[in-house]
């Protein structure tokens, strides 16, 4: 990876809980207040698997640099329907700012969400050894 790219194997939930607690503990040493200053929001995010709208907007409000930060999903095109996804483009107030449902030829589909209870088929616990927090 190049210097400025962490890779944390955690699905995204695991991910959260462990970026709230760093981000915390900044603030409580006195650390900036000021949310773009406090060298933990993102630039760009990019889902690389099917999550609910719900997730991606908690995601892109939370973690994204308030300025110029955005989110790229595949976000279910109803809540909970594993097959079929759009792709969005979010910016940190949880707005869309552009979306396709199709990419060429090509259907819009990813793996859901193995965190999600909604989970189902070959990706999902128990096929997939993953263990819900």
């Amino acid at each position: 990876c190049p210097p400025g790219v962490t890779f944390y194997p955690l699905d995204d939930e695991r991910y959260l809980d462990k970026w709230r607690d760093r981000r915390s503990s900044q603030q409580s040493k006195g650390g900036t207040n000021d949310v773009d200053d406090d060298g933990l929001l993102f630039d760009v995010i990019v889902f690389n698997f099917a999550v609910n709208e719900s997730k991606a907007k908690l995601f892109a409000e939370e973690l994204l640099n308030k300025h110029h930060g955005r989110l790229l999903a595949p976000i279910n095109t109803s809540n909970d329907y594993w097959l079929k996804q759009t792709y969005k483009v979010i910016d940190s107030r949880g707005e869309v700012l552009w979306s396709a449902i199709d990419v060429g030829a090509w259907s819009v589909q990813f793996q859901p969400d193995v965190t999600q209870d909604t989970c189902s088929g070959i990706w999902c616990a128990p096929f997939n050894g993953f263990q819900k927090k």
